[in-house]
């Protein structure tokens, strides 16, 4: 009986003895495996480009090239689209199709867009990472129903709101400048007017991102393959 009851005791400490090693091999002194973010190869993002209606005519910087992310005169032939307001009235500004103007300046190029969100915070469009389509996930032609900004409403200073658009830069694509569909997103920051419902003088600026790889994705960054 004291021989069994030796044994036991014996058992219990290599139990406890056990024990002590599963919580000390527990213990904060374990690391976990690092996680690390890169820059999104495929996307470009653009902080802030301006567009202003100067009192020179043809000669304004109201032209966007989105895919070099800088403004153009809006005579350039590179532009996208351009800043234009409704009925040369001072008011009423839109984004409009880069061929709008082919008639009676050189053409620009083909852009598509749909309208995201109606009125977006600057931290949602910062960390907006691809765009909710009905149906399927990529971006598609039938997403892009309009070749302006107009039909969802107008830009004036101040701001009431900052919508946030998805474009396609299908003009480029189509004139073989890009390898593959360039996808975007686009949301206005500021505007001001130094003439007031005069036909010069507004100014606003946008930012943009862009992904260079037809992709329904717009994360600065990614986690680290390595």
């Amino acid at each position: 009986m004291k021989k069994s009851v030796k044994n036991l005791q014996i058992s219990f400490t290599a139990l406890l003895t056990l024990v002590f090693v599963f919580i000390a091999g527990c213990s904060d002194t374990t690391t976990d495996p690092t996680t690390t973010y890169v820059n999104n190869p495929n996307v470009t993002s653009y902080d802030s480009i301006g567009v202003d209606e100067d009192s020179a005519a043809f000669q304004s910087y109201t032209g966007l090239n989105l895919f070099n992310g800088v403004n153009t005169l809006d005579s350039a032939n590179s532009r996208d689209c351009s800043l234009n307001d409704l009925n040369n009235l001072g008011m009423d500004f839109f984004l409009q199709n880069g061929q709008f103007l082919s008639d009676v300046l050189p053409a620009g190029y083909e852009i598509r867009f749909f309208r995201v969100d109606q009125n977006m915070s600057v931290q949602g469009f910062d960390t907006l990472s691809r765009i909710y389509t009905t149906g399927h996930d990529s971006l598609r032609a039938v997403d892009f129903t309009e070749d302006g900004t107009s039909a969802w409403g107008y830009f004036n200073a101040p701001l009431s709101s900052t919508p946030v658009f998805c474009f396609w830069l299908k003009g480029k694509k189509d004139a073989g400048l890009t390898f593959k569909n360039v996808y975007g997103i686009l949301q206005p920051r500021e505007a001001t007017d130094r003439l007031p419902v005069s036909v010069y003088g507004y100014r606003m600026s946008f930012r943009v991102r862009i992904n260079t790889n037809g992709d329904n994705d717009f994360r600065k960054q990614i986690l680290s393959t390595n």
